[in-house]
Parts: C-alpha cells; structure tokens; sequence
C-alpha cells in the first residue's frame, strides 16, 4: 500500500456527511494514515461555516444530504475566492455513478465510490495534494 506523505499528513481535511458512521468511519480511516487535523460537519450548510472560519486543504463530501447537497457545496465553494482552490473530493453510491458524470463535467476535482477501501482514499489524496 502506498503512503502519505509527511506534507499531507499535516493539512486539514473536511469531512462532510449526514451519515455519522459515515462520517466516523472516514475519520477513522484518516487518523490511521497519520492525520490530525480533521473537521466535521453533517451538511453543507455546516461545512460552509468550517469553511469560511477555518483553513482548509481537502474537502471529502458525500453526494445526498440535507439542507445542502454535495455538489451544491461543490458550486458554493469554487464560487468563492476564499474557497475556490480547495480541492473536493465527492463520495457517492454506485446507484449514483450517472450524477457522478454530472459533478466531474461540473468541475469536480474526483469522487469516491461507497463502499471503498482504505487504500482507494489514499490513492485519491496522493492524487489531488500533489
């Protein structure tokens, strides 16, 4: 299996979820590859905040969620000065493999589909934090 480098280890990564095992799982799998310093939020409307109070450099998202979906905190988010550079990675469902076509034509930078393994999310790391 791959590795993450020191660099990588020390950004900051935002998850985003509504489903809290969801999210916990994620943030599991993160810390397990050294990571420290990781947001939560269940929405994107809470995700927005994180956003535009503390400093992000990779923004995991899942696709269906409440009050804000994952690719319209997708559109928010590069819409933004403050925000437009953040590398987001979308995670969805394969039953969601047609919108996924959708988000990357909207710019997404990759996606992730559930269910995944652990060295599927280093992978895509090691590929948007170059």
């Amino acid at each position: 299996m791959q590795e993450l480098s020191d660099d990588n280890k020390t950004k900051n990564y935002l998850v985003v979820d509504d489903a809290p095992s969801m999210r916990s799982l994620l943030v599991a799998i993160l810390k397990s590859f050294g990571i420290t310093h990781i947001y939560e939020a269940a929405d994107g409307n809470k995700a927005l905040q994180i956003l535009q109070e503390k400093q992000v450099d990779l923004v995991f998202c899942d696709w269906e969620m409440p009050k804000k979906d994952g690719l319209q905190l997708f559109k928010d988010l590069k819409g933004d000065d403050k925000t437009k550079d953040i590398p987001f990675v979308l995670v969805t469902s394969m039953a969601e493999l047609d919108k996924v076509k959708v988000a990357i034509g909207s710019g997404v930078e990759n996606y992730i589909v559930k269910p995944f393994k652990e060295d599927t999310l280093l992978s895509k790391i090691n590929e948007v934090l170059i």
